[in-house]
């Protein structure tokens, strides 16, 4: 009986397996009233770069290195080589981060910082010998009604709804339905005979045999979106005609199939998409960093003609860095041929004039060619760019001014050592360096203006005034429209504001020889520097937002934005910021105050976002941390 009972189980059970096997031998469509998800396989993918983490860490990476990437782009190096620096960290054999930050520190001149993140275990592979996958099967639908950014931003039916090749929808002026067309170049108007500017949308899918990252390679004609298992990892709102990979996103690819949907808006010219997948990343090569360094080294070693050779194989590798140029200035310099070095040093100036080492170079070139103000002036900006901390190039400096027995340029020189120990916090030594240099400078107009500079750099703004307004007593309109600079003047009426706001005779005085200096610039300097409104909205200006969009200029936008600042219009002072920002000045100064004005407005999370951006800014660490300790005590008790 108990065997029987088992045996009956156990044929129950075969039946029940048998039955299951028949229902899923059926065909779907009598299984679901709807026609199922028809999209092919399509490509198959490899990933070559792959992870050592989750992958819910990677997913959440990826929109931060794209926004990297873009700001990279754009020139922008401080934000992206701290979001590369930071996943770096994570990743230490990832090429993304890798190649753009040794970009980014070959760009600020840091050679051997660059050659340290490459390491050494990667291979040169260039973005050129890599083959792209192309994605080849997509269903496409169109055209839905095109209203501007209105209708590229909105949230459509197809967006809102799972894929499905028997859904239909209402476009513009048809039933729109998805209908299969063959990529990587899709055209909307050929497949689908439309007409028009509309509203497209496409999807695809394709399988990777892992998981790791990718890189699309995007091209439209017109605006676009990208979305990769649901998930958006582009937009791009512009007008243009379609090109190669005009757009480049990194992407983490799951393991198995994955889903790719865009949209694409036409103005009424273009209306298609190229997209492709590369999923080898080109990685970066260490070529040119090994024969700089080399050459460098042969310098210091004195063999200048072994030096010149690796100088020259560094820039046939990578033309055009200022570095290399200056090698390859002192490798001939210590050659004694002189006309050549002043060449290639100046190359090398014209492109990072801040240079300490090429600055060094032009003045010792200067020197043997029996220029001697230009090398003193060489050496004087030299010692500026090392921030009044390298004494080798003070003391070249020093005896290049003694040698010349010049009043003037002892005097400078002593100021810029004033400026050095003040820095350093020595302030009896800056003190006595001060009084030496001004009993030396006052007599001459250029003496009396860097006098002037001077205070005002050490917040002494009435000093400032008074050597400022006796430099202009020294020289005619006429010869003030040509040895002053419309910043200078600019300075000196803030000041003059600050320090005597009863004197408004002369702040117009001076305004009078900016318009003589800059006469572009004058309506709005006038406007800028009127007397500050009382608290409120009165500090707002249309004249003034017209003209700064005509000309961006950090030293307007800053007055411009304290004014509104000091009123009160802290929302409107944060927008003018950012679109300052937006405008492509790089100014520390604006973004501490767009995150102050943010804070004072209550949104906590933009402000955060800009005083963590801050901590990396050598000279506004202790400012951006007491802006996040008074956003931590203003969100505290919300809390």
């Amino acid at each position: 009986m108990r065997l029987g009972s088992i045996r009956l189980k156990s044929l129950n059970c075969l039946s029940l397996l048998v039955l299951s096997q028949v229902f899923w031998a059926l065909p779907l469509a009598s299984q679901v009233p709807t026609r199922p998800l028809g999209a092919p396989a399509g490509a198959i993918i490899s990933p070559k770069t792959s992870g050592t983490g989750k992958e819910s860490s990677y997913l959440e990476w990826a929109p931060k290195l794209n926004a990297a990437f873009r700001d990279f782009r754009r020139g922008r190096r401080t934000a992206p080589s701290k979001v590369f620096a930071d996943f770096l960290r994570t990743e230490k054999k990832n090429p993304i981060p890798r190649k753009f930050l040794s970009e980014i520190l070959i760009s600020q001149g840091k050679l051997e910082e660059a050659r340290s993140v490459l390491g050494s275990t990667l291979r040169a592979k260039r973005a050129d010998e890599i083959e792209p996958v192309p994605l080849t099967d997509w269903h496409i639908l169109a055209p839905f009604k095109y209203e501007g950014k209105k209708s590229f931003d909105a949230e459509l039916k197809p967006e809102k709804e799972g894929f499905n090749t028997a859904a239909k929808y209402t476009g513009d002026g048809r039933v729109c339905r998805w209908k299969m067309a063959k990529g990587p170049r899709v055209d909307f108007r050929t497949v689908l005979e439309i007409e028009g500017a509309g509203i497209g949308y496409g999807h695809c899918q394709f399988l990777s045999r892992k998981a790791g990252w990718v890189r699309f390679g995007i091209g439209s004609g017109d605006g676009i979106k990208l979305w990769l298992n649901n998930e958006l990892i582009h937009s791009n709102f512009t007008r243009r005609d379609i090109g190669e990979d005009q757009d480049e996103v990194y992407a983490w690819v799951k393991r198995g199939r994955n889903t790719l949907r865009i949209k694409e808006n036409s103005t009424g010219d273009e209306f298609r998409f190229y997209i492709q997948i590369y999923d080898e990343l080109d990685l970066p090569s260490s070529k040119f960093l090994d024969r700089a360094l080399a050459g460098y080294k042969e310098l210091d070693r004195a063999r200048f003609e072994d030096a010149l050779k690796s100088f020259m194989e560094a820039e046939a590798e990578r033309p055009g860095v200022p570095e290399v140029a200056v090698g390859i200035a002192e490798a001939m310099l210590r050659q004694d041929n002189l006309v050549a070095a002043r060449g290639w040093v100046n190359r090398a100036l014209l492109e990072r004039a801040n240079s300490v080492r090429g600055l060094m170079v032009y003045g010792e070139t200067m020197l043997r060619l029996r220029q001697p103000l230009k090398a003193f002036d060489a050496f004087r900006a030299a010692y500026r760019a090392s921030e009044y901390s390298d004494e080798k190039v003070f003391q070249l400096w020093v005896d290049s001014a003694a040698r010349s027995r010049w009043s003037l340029q002892n005097g400078l020189a002593l100021l810029d050592k004033a400026r050095g120990l003040r820095k350093a916090k020595r302030k009896t030594e800056a003190a006595a360096a001060l009084a030496q240099a001004s009993s030396l400078l006052e007599r001459t107009f250029v003496g009396l203006a860097d006098l002037s500079v001077y205070h005002r750099e050490g917040g002494d703004r009435k000093q400032a005034v008074s050597y400022g307004t006796q430099a202009l007593a020294k020289l005619s309109p006429q010869q003030i429209a040509l040895n002053c600079s419309a910043e200078w003047l600019l300075n000196l009426v803030k000041d003059l504001r600050q320090t005597r706001p009863q004197d408004q005779a002369a702040r117009e005085r001076i305004l009078m020889l900016v318009q003589q200096v800059d006469p572009t610039r004058s309506d709005l300097i006038r406007e800028l520097l009127a007397v500050k409104p009382a608290a409120g909205k009165s500090a707002i200006s249309k004249k003034i937002e017209a003209l700064l969009k005509k000309r961006p200029e950090s030293a307007l936008y800053k007055e411009y934005t304290s004014r509104l600042y000091s009123a009160g219009d802290y929302e409107r002072c944060a927008e003018i910021c950012k679109e300052g920002l937006a405008a492509g000045i790089v100014s520390r100064t604006l973004r501490l105050r767009q995150a102050n004005a943010l804070m004072k407005v209550k949104r906590y999370e933009e402000a955060e976002g800009l005083f963590k951006g801050l901590l990396e800014e050598k000279d506004y660490v202790k400012r951006a941390n007491e802006g996040l300790q008074k956003l931590a005590r203003l969100i505290k008790p919300e809390s």
